[in-house]
């Protein structure tokens, strides 16, 4: 007894018909152009196995630096410098004990600080905001990104904010880029 497949549905035949013109365009997108007869006499025999050569040209992408990067960029700088002094504070052989200690103790808040905002900044990078910009104060926080925000985006940003470091909600300052900056 044969048995048969019934397919009820337009979305199998949606799927198909979708299946069907990505193939194509695969095929015409990587096929081999024909060599025009002109050019042919320049080619090898067919029975070299070799029929066509193809050039490639290197194409360089350079990311295009928005105030966002720079910003990133500038903060990165002055940051080794301060990295820098205090570790020359807190290794330095004539630097006074009691001083020493204060320079290990805030290069170590200094690099939590810096590990914290990297997190956050990751985090909203993950959710969409590729140059979110988050500086971490004493007690405050703010968030910086390039877009414009609607009430729920900034919320669901605060509350990661607020869940992440502890930061009261009042305490967390959202900038988002408004229209003409």
């Amino acid at each position: 007894m044969a048995k048969f497949i019934v397919v009820r549905g337009k979305k199998v035949l949606w799927n198909l018909l979708i299946v069907a013109m990505v193939v194509m365009a695969l095929v015409y997108i990587f096929r081999v152009d024909e060599v025009p007869d002109s050019e042919r006499e320049d080619l090898p025999d067919a029975d070299s196995g070799v029929s066509q050569v193809v050039l490639v040209e290197p194409v360089t992408v350079r990311t295009i630096p928005t105030k966002f990067s720079e910003y990133k960029l500038e903060r990165e700088r002055m940051r080794s410098r301060q990295i820098e002094l205090l570790q020359n504070l807190a290794y330095d052989g004539h630097t006074e004990l009691e001083r020493k200690e204060q320079a290990q103790t805030d290069l170590q808040t200094f690099i939590g600080k810096i590990s914290r905002e990297t997190e956050i900044e990751n985090l909203l990078k993950a959710q969409g905001y590729l140059d979110a910009l988050v500086l971490l104060e004493q007690d405050a926080i703010t968030v910086v990104v390039p877009v414009t925000l609607v009430r729920d985006e900034a919320a669901r940003i605060g509350e990661l904010v607020h869940r992440l470091t502890g930061v009261r909600l009042e305490r967390i300052t959202i900038v988002d880029e408004t229209v003409g900056v």
